[in-house]
């Protein structure tokens, strides 16, 4: 079946890439450590990033549907200075990022960048592959950040996201202003 070019599912519906991709923020939220579920989180048509204390070094999901592959991984588009000294930080930590990430590669990359990645099989989006790119890019957060954060140089600008305030307390809030009347 069709509708507007589009392949429709048994369902009449077919997910786009961008739906894919924003599913996968809270399922990430669900799978990190407690100390790493706030996280800054900007999705587009192409691609997610999420990052922490600098936009410049930020774990990636970008689907690449013309090479069949999904991109999964962490990227150093800072300076080159920056890109190149964390690149030989990761490359010395290579056998326990290779125990934790099988299938990570750490390399050089396009202008000056480095990261540290693997890619996926390409395929349709659909709630199957939100959860796996969710439990894939989980997985680099937990087991990259840490290093990440111990090997920054002290000259590179970071800054924690803010913690989201809790709804618990929100409502109690309003409950006990209502209360209050």
């Amino acid at each position: 079946m069709r509708y507007a070019g589009k392949r429709l599912d048994v369902n009449g519906y077919v997910m786009q890439p961008a739906e894919c991709l924003r599913r996968v923020r809270p399922l990430v939220r669900e799978r990190v450590p407690s100390d790493l579920r706030e996280f800054h989180w900007e999705s587009f048509s192409f691609q997610s990033k999420l990052w922490y204390g600098n936009k410049a070094l930020h774990y990636e999901i970008w689907p690449r549907e013309r090479l069949s592959t999904i991109e999964i991984g962490l990227h150093f588009e800072a300076d080159a200075l920056t890109n190149a000294r964390l690149l030989a930080a990761f490359a010395a930590n290579a056998k326990a990022i290779r125990r934790a990430l099988a299938d990570a590669r750490i390399e050089e990359w396009d202008r000056g960048w480095a990261r540290v990645w693997e890619p996926l099989p390409h395929r349709k989006p659909d709630d199957g592959l939100a959860t796996e790119l969710a439990g894939r890019i989980a997985a680099y957060v937990t087991s990259l950040e840490p290093i990440l954060r111990r090997e920054l140089p002290s000259d590179v600008a970071w800054s924690e996201p803010a913690a989201r305030p809790a709804r618990v307390k929100a409502a109690a809030r309003s409950r006990a202003s209502r209360s209050a009347r």
